[in-house]
């Protein structure tokens, strides 16, 4: 069974709501911590303002006030006495310590209470204060309080209730964390939404590679008109499956036609095996049906030995060693055995060899070689003139066998190298020929790193031509053109 988190659209999600909840989390601490610090210092801007606001009352009808200059400690306490023991307060500070307002505290060096304002909360104390600290601000509970020393011996304490501001920012965190999580939910189904949009090709070229696994070859994956990641993998992924479904066409037909080569010899030994059992023959007759036989397995086992070396050809962790070796010597070696079957033809093969030092496998590269000339020799008309070159041009080794003869006709160019393929199936079942000859040839060419092409013009003739990288061993002298 699959887990959730086996998936990558959950991974995806998963890593998604972890940044997402990060980052809201980081915003709303930010927020709230923001909003904390700016009501704090406007407390903190109110308890300075409240202070001054005091003292300038305070000396208000003070004739001798005639300037900013701090109060003198004195002067300080006779006016806080004096405002103690008034009663009714004076005018001026009527409503100045209403409920809600700032209150203030005054103590003198010994302890003994200057001042205390009527809204102050129960058991208010002096503050204490470091030997080199005259002002400080502190936090206690929910009161938030200056303390100031004014002179060498009298304290100040200035507060206010901050229950209004603290209870402002409780329903500011509430706010937050409905807001982040309501905005953590949207980032979730957007997120959602945007790996299922993200990896909906990867579904879609899913379904298309099991289908095609199950048997629908013809199935491709549908791109959309962009040019993202997963849309170049989908193109890579229908050239992929292309050339798959080509190969296994041409595995059917390869299989097909071997069938097919392979049931004429055996349907030809069995016909005479069967014709000779039915009754006594005279010894000549018996010589007659074996020479038919023998004739049907050589055309077999030349059959299987083609394929052989098209089955190891198509293994390319079973290639045979390169050595040096010279394609002019292989070239001559060929037409030197190849000699009887053109004569035999009334054709005569015209050599023009300059040495082409090569790195391959002198057995595959005899077989090429041999290949091409029983190609040219075979299907032109008898005494068709061919000439087979090798040389040197432009650092690479190349090989051509030309025939005079016909040629071929335009449309059979681009299958020429097919297996099984013949242009004229009537002509060539008879005379031997496979339809492999070629199709080995292009093989061992692609194996030793070269190249194959042809050129065909009806009354010109065909030219086939092998290019091969040079030997890295062969001499580096000039380069002779063919």
């Amino acid at each position: 069974m699959k887990l959730p988190f086996h998936s990558i659209r959950w991974r995806l999600q998963l890593w998604h709501a972890l940044i997402s909840l990060s980052l809201i989390v980081a915003v709303c601490l930010l927020a709230y911590r923001m909003a904390a610090e700016e009501r704090q210092r406007q407390i903190d801007r109110s308890l300075f303002g409240f202070e001054r606001f005091f003292f300038r009352q305070l000396f208000l009808e003070a004739a001798e006030r005639k300037d900013d200059s701090p109060p003198k400690s004195a002067e300080l306490r006779s006016a806080l006495l004096a405002l103690r023991d008034a009663d009714p307060l004076p005018a001026r500070f009527r409503g100045v310590f209403d409920a809600g307002e700032p209150y203030l505290g005054f103590w003198d060096s010994d302890g003994t209470l200057l001042f205390l304002s009527p809204n102050a909360p129960p058991g208010l104390r002096k503050p204490t204060f470091a030997p080199d600290d005259d002002l400080e601000l502190v936090t206690s509970g929910h009161l938030r309080e200056l303390h100031h020393r004014h002179g060498p011996g009298i304290a100040l304490a200035v507060g206010r209730d901050m229950g209004d501001e603290l209870a402002a920012l409780g329903r500011f965190r509430l706010f937050l964390a409905l807001g982040g999580g309501g905005l953590l939910l949207a980032a979730l189904a957007g997120g959602w939404w945007l790996a299922g949009r993200a990896l909906k090709p990867i579904d879609a070229i899913s379904h298309t590679a099991n289908r095609i696994a199950a048997g629908n070859l013809d199935e491709r994956i549908a791109i959309a008109e962009s040019d993202s990641e997963l849309d170049q993998l989908a193109r890579i992924l229908n050239d992929t499956f292309g050339r798959l479904a080509d190969a296994v066409e041409r595995q059917k037909r390869f299989t097909a036609d071997a069938s097919h080569e392979l049931r004429t010899p055996l349907t030809i030994i069995l016909s005479e095996t069967q014709r000779g059992l039915k009754r006594e023959r005279e010894p000549a007759d018996y010589q007659q049906l074996l020479s038919h036989c023998q004739t049907a397995a050589q055309r077999m086992r030349g059959l299987v030995d083609s394929l052989l070396i098209l089955a190891r050809e198509d293994q390319p962790d079973d290639r045979c060693t390169r050595v040096p070796c010279d394609l002019a010597e292989i070239a001559n070696r060929l037409a030197d055995r190849m000699e009887p079957l053109a004569a035999g033809h009334g054709t005569l093969i015209h050599r023009k060899l300059q040495p082409a030092p090569i790195d391959g496998d002198p057995e595959l590269l005899d077989t090429l070689v041999q290949n091409l000339l029983s190609n040219a020799l075979s299907h032109p008309p008898p005494g068709t003139a061919v000439t087979i070159r090798t040389g040197v041009r432009d650092d690479r080794v190349e090989l051509e066998v030309h025939d005079a003869g016909p040629g071929i006709p335009p449309e059979h160019l681009p299958k020429i190298f097919d297996r099984f393929y013949r242009i004229d199936r009537a002509r060539t079942q008879g005379s031997g020929h496979s339809g492999l000859g070629l199709a080995i040839v292009r093989s061992i060419a692609d194996s030793s790193g070269g190249t194959i092409e042809v050129e065909s013009s009806p009354g010109q003739g065909t030219r086939f031509r092998v290019r091969f990288p040079r030997s890295r061993n062969g001499e580096r002298g000039q380069n002779r053109t063919l």
